[in-house]
């Protein structure tokens, strides 16, 4: 057997014998795989946290008045949309499954309350507040600020409803939503270990492969270019 074979081989049974620690519960009662994606999106919670800045921004813009129907999926969730609004200080009336709803953009900051209390994983505040979950909670916001949204394009109020889409749903409302559950961790020594053997990892399969088809025989050529005649 020659070197590149035997080189290629090792690396191979190495590559696997880690591969299957990996899928072991030793990682905090979680395979590798798990608790990566955890540690991962722990960072990725601590980066996208940009509440305060939106608040900031809707300085400008709370004076402003609109109006807008949004129709819900069913009159349950019309009734749940209602009380959102309503405790945000909105004028809320409410046909089966539509309800329409005029009042200020000062009526955000209630919805912005809402997203940082999600962001920090507080679910009392909302079974105090309004008796459903964080998660249910966010998604009506999600669901009625779009249709604002695309209203106040509709009136060619383009700052309000890039401000309402960008910002608001973006920024604030999507990210809670998104990482509600999970604590967020700044990048630390361990998520630097983490890339490092990610990178590690996937060399170290290709270089596998690569020992073991040289050591076959095997070259991965490029294919010559026919000449046209």
């Amino acid at each position: 057997m020659n070197r590149s074979l035997t080189l290629g081989l090792l690396l191979t049974v190495s590559f696997f014998a880690v591969l299957a620690y990996m899928v072991t519960p030793s990682f905090d009662g979680e395979n590798f795989l798990a608790y990566a994606d955890l540690k991962f999106n722990q960072y990725a919670k601590a980066s996208s946290y940009f509440i305060p800045d939106v608040k900031i921004g809707l300085e400008e813009y709370k004076d402003r008045e609109f109006t807008f129907t949004v129709e819900m999926k069913n009159s349950e969730e019309a009734e749940k949309t209602t009380l959102l609004y309503e405790k945000a200080g909105a004028m809320v009336s409410v046909d089966n499954a539509k309800v329409t709803i005029s009042g200020s953009m000062a009526l955000l900051y209630s919805a912005l309350e809402d997203a940082d209390a999600a962001f920090n994983n507080d679910a009392a505040y909302f079974t105090e507040k309004y008796g459903i979950s964080a998660r249910e909670t966010l998604y009506l916001w999600y669901t009625s600020l779009n249709v604002l949204a695309k209203q106040l394009e509709k009136e060619h109020r383009f700052e309000e409803s890039l401000y309402v889409k960008n910002q608001v749903i973006t920024r604030a409302i999507e990210p809670a939503y998104n990482f509600y559950g999970i604590e967020a961790s700044p990048m630390d020594i361990l998520g630097a270990g983490l890339l490092v053997f990610y990178v590690v990892y996937t060399l170290w399969w290709g270089f596998a492969i690569y020992y073991v088809f040289e050591g076959l025989g095997i070259k991965l050529t490029k294919a010559k270019e026919k000449k046209e005649v």
